[in-house]
């Protein structure tokens, strides 16, 4: 049987259908934040960038927002700021509300992530554990798993894994077709892989055409067409870590009626008058470098998965970002 990082709770199963109801919300501007990790600088520069906005975007948070904030005066800062937006849980969220300790970090990670990123993840959400009182539980249990947007009249599906589970990963950029064999080849990647009709099938179902997805680590876009109609899948990645290499930022997820690419744009797609872009979020490094050391210093459990991430970034490029008919932007020099 799994154990703790690599089980899956009946609590994390959801289908598709659940995200064909009424949309929560509508907006003409929407940000969806992703794996925050307990940056509060992060939340910081999405929050500003929202500010700078023409007029003022949604923001939701789907989930993974706390995570490395174990000083608990970072881990209020987040929760507050979290709070004031819109959020969904994700793994650690709901790690921190089980009942259950035996689940872990919540992860569900898949066979190839190695078993010592899987123990080193489950001592970082223990020590977590000791943080939120009683009515930081009680608000992030009440949370839900996932929701439906509608940015000008255009349905967007928010997940923190996939649509089968809070925690799945049949949309990280090594599991999709057609295969990146540098993903694949990095991550150790082993199948079953997620094909284009499975992802169209999904979007049918929930009557989407747009899903937003965190909780893999790896950002990407990737447009699939089926009779005619396009549906798009955004994984930010990480709003709190790198994701790029040379980049030290993290990424969140615009979609906007503006059919204008922002400037800082990375890269996009319009998608029947939805402009869809993966955007920074320049928290800067050096002040989150600084917390993450005084939380985790050399030798933890956090330091040893995350420290060569927060200053080198990863192996990705822009272009392993881009797949289908999704181009670079403006931001990319």
């Amino acid at each position: 049987m799994p154990g703790p990082g690599r089980s899956c709770p009946v609590a994390y199963r959801h289908r598709p259908e659940e995200l064909a109801g009424p949309p929560a919300f509508a907006c003409t501007t929407l940000y969806v934040v992703g794996g925050l990790y307990g940056n509060a600088h992060a939340l910081e520069a999405v929050v500003a960038r929202a500010a700078a906005e023409p007029s003022p975007p949604e923001i939701v948070f789907n989930g993974d927002f706390h995570y490395l904030d174990t000083d608990p005066g970072l881990f209020a800062a987040v929760e507050a700021g979290v709070h004031a937006h819109r959020a969904t849980r994700g793994n650690v969220e709901y790690a921190l509300t089980a009942d259950d300790d035996t689940v872990g970090c919540g992860c569900d990670y898949p066979d190839y992530v190695a078993d010592t990123v899987v123990a080193g993840s489950n001592l970082v959400v223990e020590q977590l554990r000791t943080v939120p009182d009683d009515r930081a539980r009680a608000r992030l249990a009440a949370l839900p798993h996932q929701l439906t947007a509608n940015v000008g009249g255009h349905r967007v599906g928010i997940v923190h894994g996939d649509p089968e589970s809070l925690a799945g990963w049949r949309l990280a950029l090594e599991a999709v077709d057609p295969p990146d064999e540098r993903a694949r080849a990095v991550t150790g990647f082993t199948g079953p892989a997620t094909t284009s009709e499975t992802v169209v099938d999904w979007c049918r179902r929930a009557g989407v055409s747009v899903l937003c997805c965190t909780h893999t680590g790896l950002p990407y876009a990737q447009d699939h067409t089926a009779d005619g109609v396009r549906y798009l899948v955004v994984n930010n990645g990480c709003a709190g870590l790198p994701n790029f290499s040379g980049m030290r930022c993290g990424i969140l997820t615009r979609l906007s009626v503006d059919p204008h690419p922002p400037d800082d744009g990375l890269y996009g797609i319009t998608l029947d008058g939805l402009r869809v872009d993966a955007v920074p979020a320049r928290y800067g490094h050096d002040r989150w470098h600084a917390d993450f050391l005084r939380c985790w210093p050399p030798g933890s459990a956090a330091h040893a998965n995350y420290a060569a991430r927060i200053e080198e970034g990863t192996w990705l490029t822009v272009d392993h970002a881009t797949r289908g008919t999704v181009t670079a932007g403006p931001g990319v020099s």
